[in-house]
């Protein structure tokens, strides 16, 4: 996945109930937009008050126009309406690929499988790195992802994505995508789960 454009939202809150409750409301409408990748949600250390959001996006067109949504369109007037004071908006890059936390909430995807005779772990993971970088990364919702190689020789992949219900969609998502298709073509599948981070 290319380096994401940040937009870091510092505002401050009226009800804290109310506003996050709209706060996570807005927050699935926004991640069903084009080019959102994450939303990383913050609360005032030692004023109650403060909430800060760090969203990810794929190009600053995504952001602006998102930003853009969420200041007129109707289906965010609720959240809007939360808002006491708006600090500052701002939008970054950063000149290498931050690290996407797993948080808890997070969906968590644990596909264990072993290669297929004659496949070699370099074909694999190169499969998968492609699989990775040119699908499953641009996925709305999808957090992170890593292989891991057991001591008995078999592998684990563990997808994290948004919630429990995004990784499983996105795992469905696999089948017929060329990339997804091209790694699997390699691999005999253990098993598949699917869990939330506590």
């Amino acid at each position: 996945m290319s380096i994401p454009y940040y937009e870091i939202v510092v505002y401050k809150i009226n009800d804290a109930t109310s506003a996050d409750k709209e706060r996570d409301s807005a927050r699935k409408l926004i991640s069903t937009l084009p080019g959102f990748i994450s939303w990383a949600p913050f609360t005032g250390a030692s004023d109650a008050e403060d909430r800060a959001d760090l969203v990810a996006w794929a190009s600053m067109d995504d952001a602006l126009a998102a930003a853009e949504r969420v200041g007129t369109a109707p289906e965010f007037a609720a959240f809007r309406a939360t808002l006491k004071q708006m600090v500052s908006i701002g939008h970054y890059t950063a000149s290498t690929k931050p690290e996407i936390p797993v948080i808890s909430g997070n969906g968590i995807e644990l596909g264990r499988f072993r290669l297929k005779s004659g496949i070699s772990e370099q074909a694999m993971r190169e499969a998968y790195a492609a699989m990775v970088s040119k699908y499953l990364s641009h996925q709305s919702g999808w957090n992170t992802q890593h292989l891991v190689k057991l001591a008995d020789g078999t592998f684990v992949d563990l997808a994290f994505a948004d919630d429990e219900t995004t990784a499983t969609e996105i795992c469905a998502s696999w089948q017929g995508n060329a990339d997804c298709d091209a790694f699997l073509a390699l691999i005999e599948p253990i098993s598949m789960e699917f869990g939330t981070i506590l």
